[in-house]
């Protein structure tokens, strides 16, 4: 039997986010997700579902030294790493069940995301490009479009709902890492 009801959708309704930004200015990377799983609301860390691959497939593809655990998610600053979601006052057991986000609540992390000014923007998955810009995306990996300054980048969910995905959800990981690196060089 499941911890949580993954067919469900929890709001909390405090000033509180149920997970805080992980941000600052001039990052490599500001990964977005949709918002909190109920794992990731009661531990209060990004990605901490036991099933998620988000910390595994940062470690594959190269951004960190060694695998983390969801409660070390803030160390990620170090690395030039960022998390943020759109729903910061919701739990979910999956994309779907959210409501659609209203243009105050997008606009409010496009804000955010061009005042922090990372280099890139990675949306983790298609469905939180579109929760976010209002469209659907096409394609993998790097858009054409800038938010601010910052290049913007698509991958396969880190859920395990997206396991099918397998290798290609690492190459878009361990594309990302690359061109991050690439971005780096540039002078």
């Amino acid at each position: 039997m499941n911890r949580f009801d993954y067919n469900s959708v929890e709001t909390k309704n405090e000033a509180t986010p149920l997970l805080p930004d992980i941000i600052s200015s001039g990052l490599d990377v500001v990964f977005i997700g949709a918002a909190a799983s109920h794992w990731s609301a009661e531990a209060g860390h990004y990605y901490a579902g036991p099933n998620n691959r988000f910390w595994k497939l940062l470690f594959q593809a190269g951004f960190t030294p060694h695998q983390f655990e969801a409660d070390q998610d803030e160390q990620l600053l170090k690395y030039g790493i960022g998390l943020t979601c759109l729903f910061k006052h919701v739990a979910s057991g999956a994309n779907h069940l959210l409501p659609p986000p209203s243009q105050p609540l997008r606009q409010e992390l496009i804000n955010k995301l061009i005042l922090s000014s990372p280099s890139w923007i990675c949306c983790n998955g298609k469905d939180v490009y579109r929760m976010v810009f209002g469209k659907d995306c096409l394609d993998w990996g790097e858009q054409w479009e800038r938010i601010g300054g910052s290049r913007l980048y698509i991958a396969h969910s880190s859920s395990a709902r997206a396991d099918h995905w397998g290798n290609e959800r690492l190459a878009l990981y361990k594309e990302l890492k690359q061109r991050i690196e690439e971005t780096r060089a540039k002078p």
